[in-house]
C-alpha cells in the first residue's frame, strides 16, 4: 500500500506485490519444511540443488530445447497456410523481456507448483494425488473466468496437461526442478518473443489449431496443442519410466 504514494499503475503495483510475496515465500520455505515436516534440506526437496551446477544447466537447456520443439510442432501446420505472416521485427527490449519471462516465470512458478505444492501434497496424500491436484491448481490460477465457457475449458485442459508434463519432466530428471523450469519458462518466453514482433497470426486462424479467443490466444489451449502435450507426456513416460518409477517410489 505505501507504493500507492508513488502513483504507480495498477499493473505495476500488482507486479511489485507479487515479487514481494514470492521473495517472502522463498525466505520462509526452509523454516516451513523444518517446522512442518522436520526436513532440513529444503532446497534439495524442492529440486534446486540435487545435482551439480553443470548438470542443472544441462537440464535447464534440455527443457528450453524441448519447449522449442513443442512450439515448432504447433506451428508446422501454419507454415504453408495464409494464417501466419513472418514479420521479423525484433527489438532488444523484446528479447530482454523474453529472457526475463523465461527465467522469472519458469523459476517462480515451478518452485511453487512442481516444487513446494507437489512435495506438500505428496507428503500428505501420496504422489498420485499430488500429481493430479497440483496440476488442477496450476490450471485454475492461470485462467480468467470472464472468457466464454469453451475457451475456458480448453485452456484449463491444456494447462492441466502442461502441469502433468512439467511434473513428469521433474520425475525423469530424478527430482531436479531445472528441466521443468526450462520447459515452462521456454514456452512462455519463446512464445512472447514470437508473438511480439516476429510473427503475426491471423484472426481467421482456426481455434483448434492456435487456441480460442482474441486477441490473446494460447496455442496450448487448442485441440492440436492439447494433443501434442498428451503425446509428449506419453513419450516421456515410456522413454524414462524406469527413472520415473525410481523417483516416485
Amino acid at each position: 500500500q505505501p507504493f500507492l504514494l508513488l502513483s504507480l499503475s495498477k499493473e505495476d503495483l500488482s507486479l511489485i506485490g507479487t515479487i514481494f510475496t514470492f521473495f517472502l515465500f522463498i525466505f520462509l520455505m526452509p523454516k516451513w519444511f523444518n517446522f512442518r515436516w522436520q526436513i532440513r534440506n529444503s532446497w534439495s526437496t524442492l529440486g534446486l540443488n540435487n545435482n551439480t551446477i553443470l548438470s542443472n544447466i544441462l537440464s535447464f537447456s534440455q527443457g528450453i530445447i524441448f519447449a522449442s520443439i513443442l512450439l515448432i510442432l504447433i506451428f508446422i501446420p501454419l507454415l504453408n497456410s495464409n494464417y501466419i505472416v513472418w514479420l521479423g521485427s525484433l527489438s532488444s527490449e523484446i528479447v530482454i523481456n523474453g529472457i526475463l519471462l523465461t527465467l522469472g516465470i519458469g523459476f517462480a512458478e515451478e518452485i511453487i507448483f512442481r516444487g513446494w505444492l507437489l512435495e506438500e501434497l505428496k507428503l500428505q496424500f501420496g504422489i498420485k494425488v499430488a500429481l493430479i491436484s497440483q496440476s488442477i491448481v496450476f490450471s485454475l490460477v492461470h485462467i480468467g473466468f470472464k472468457t466464454p465457457l469453451w475457451n475456458t475449458l480448453c485452456t484449463l485442459v491444456g494447462l492441466f496437461i502442461l502441469g502433468i508434463l512439467c511434473s513428469i519432466t521433474r520425475f525423469k530428471d530424478e527430482g531436479s526442478l531445472w528441466g521443468s523450469i526450462g520447459l515452462h519458462g521456454g514456452l512462455v518466453g519463446i512464445w512472447f518473443v514470437l508473438n511480439n514482433g516476429l510473427i503475426d497470426i491471423s484472426k481467421e486462424a482456426p481455434g483448434w489449431l492456435v487456441g480460442y479467443g482474441n486477441p490473446y490466444r494460447n496455442p496450448l489451449g487448442s485441440m492440436y496443442g492439447i494433443s501434442i502435450l498428451i503425446i509428449s507426456c506419453i513419450f516421456y513416460f515410456l522413454k524414462f519410466k524406469n527413472k520415473i518409477f525410481k523417483f516416485i517410489k
